[in-house]
């Protein structure tokens, strides 16, 4: 069957649109987070890239055979499977991510495996356009701490460094996320990758060149932060501080793009052109695979099949409305005022009170599947990062579980003190990651229903070694109320 004909295409329509249902919500949580945010701007550019890029080979697809293969399908359902998990867990770059590959694999179920793997880079390159990367921010933060405090000291600046604080003689900054150079480093990538595959016929050049585009922006953020800390130092805190700080950063971001180009242009295959021309001859019709009289074969069935089944399943995770105002968890004096920060939103339930002592206790309750709201989310925090660095953090046991105490100290030099753990069916513990995959599994098998957070706060009124065995006591009496 030939890749024009109008049967196949109709097929291909029936199945995209199929696959555009069961994923809505996915698809819809990319547009949105596109529109939102200029560290993922570049998602509405990657699908119009790869129709491009099959566009030049247009002679050579036009006149292919399609043939539907078996290959794509255990990769499909686990896909699948994976956008349930993610539906039921509220992990919603995993979800996105599970929309692209299932895409791809759909493609290549119904064109075959010949055609799918001549456009294997088109078809992979939907991947960027999935909004995930924001996980490095944390270790990009520090990577640009460390680079920035290294080149301050190797020209001789005083600076002084705790955590993500730089403090120089002229004032102290904050390697904050926005300084982190994620959106620097995903736009290279996107943009090193697209450069790569039109530039370099060798795969071991294709490779290099992306590791390149990685490090570069990387090395780059750590001196273009040297160079904002450096400027305000000289300027005794003039410029480099204000809206010229993000200017700067943008600037400053151009020339390493064009710098990386240069560069990458220096290497390239003289012969690219020759070679692509070469590669995307027309096909020889007599030794691609025969037509197939059935238009509809066990291969779409099952396709079919395996969609209908997951839209089937996902309409079965149960969904707890969130309500308008959550339910009351603890009796006590209410927190009017707190240092704090600990933020969990959208609960079933939150409670923040305060003791005699000053201790103030907190419990949040969660369904595992709400209709807006989620126990472990971004927005989700245990204490205010802004205004707190984590100085020091320690593992107990408390109800022969895991909790974890965390010492904090704010840029004033204040200490403060807290205990968190998470509690959901027969689980109690601190990670996150080991929660929402619980989540998940008790949303899919109906085993509960719900999850809790549970804190201690205490300002810095003690030290260290007397603040522990309170914020534990206070731990322990607020799981037994619970129970």
């Amino acid at each position: 069957m030939n890749i024009t004909d109008k049967r196949f295409l109709a097929l291909l329509s029936i199945i995209l649109i199929t696959w555009a249902v069961v994923y809505q919500q996915a698809i819809l949580g990319m547009e949105a987070i596109w529109s939102r945010s200029d560290t993922f701007a570049h998602g509405y550019f990657i699908l119009p890239i790869s129709i491009w890029l099959l566009w030049r080979d247009k002679e050579h697809l036009l006149a292919s055979k399609v043939s539907a293969t078996w290959l794509p399908l255990p990769i499909l359902a686990g896909s699948l499977f994976v956008w349930l998990f993610s539906y039921a867990a509220d992990i919603n770059v995993l979800g996105q991510l599970s929309a692209v590959i299932s895409l791809i694999c759909l493609l290549w179920l119904m064109v075959g495996n010949k055609i799918a793997w001549r456009y294997k880079f088109p078809l992979a390159y939907l991947v960027f356009a999935v909004p995930m990367g924001e996980n490095l921010i944390p270790q990009l933060q520090d990577i640009t701490a460390w680079f920035t405090v290294f080149f301050l000291k190797l020209n001789g600046i005083p600076v002084f460094v705790d955590g993500l604080y730089i403090q120089i003689p002229t004032g102290m900054f904050e390697v904050a996320v926005a300084c982190s150079g994620i959106r620097y480093l995903i736009a290279s990538i996107a943009v090193g990758t697209l450069f790569a595959y039109l530039t370099y016929n060798k795969t071991y050049k294709q490779i290099i060149f992306i590791l390149f585009a990685m490090l570069l922006p990387i090395l780059a953020n750590g001196i273009r932060a040297y160079g904002i800390v450096a400027i305000a130092y000289y300027s005794d805190m003039k410029y480099a501080t204000g809206v010229d700080h993000l200017i700067y950063g943008w600037l400053f971001f151009g020339v390493v793009i064009m710098l990386m180009f240069y560069i990458g242009g220096l290497f390239a295959d003289k012969d690219v052109e020759e070679v692509n021309d070469v590669k995307q001859m027309k096909p020889n019709i007599n030794s691609e695979t025969a037509i197939h009289n059935r238009l509809i074969n066990g291969k779409h069935v099952t396709v079919f099949m395996l969609l209908m089944a997951t839209w089937a399943v996902f309409h079965t995770i149960p969904v707890i409305d969130q309500p308008t105002t959550p339910r009351a968890a603890l009796t006590g004096e209410a927190v009017k005022h707190s240092l704090w920060g600990i933020t969990f939103n959208d609960g079933v339930q939150r409670s923040h009170i305060i003791d005699n002592k000053g201790i103030e206790t907190f419990r949040a309750v969660y369904a595992n599947k709400q209709s807006q709201g989620e126990l472990i989310n971004h927005n989700n925090v245990l204490h205010n990062p802004d205004a707190w660095t984590v100085v020091e953090s320690k593992q107990v046991n408390v109800d022969n579980e895991l909790a974890l105490i965390v010492h904090l100290r704010n840029i004033q030099g204040v200490p403060a003190s807290y205990i968190y753990q998470y509690k959901l069916h027969d689980y109690q513990g601190i990670s996150s990651s080991n929660v929402k995959f619980r989540q998940a599994i008790q949303s899919l098998f109906r085993q509960s229903d719900y999850s809790e957070i549970n804190a201690a706060f205490m300002p810095g009124k003690v030290n260290i070694g007397e603040a522990e065995p309170l914020l534990l006591n206070a731990l322990e009496q607020l799981l037994a109320e619970g129970n």
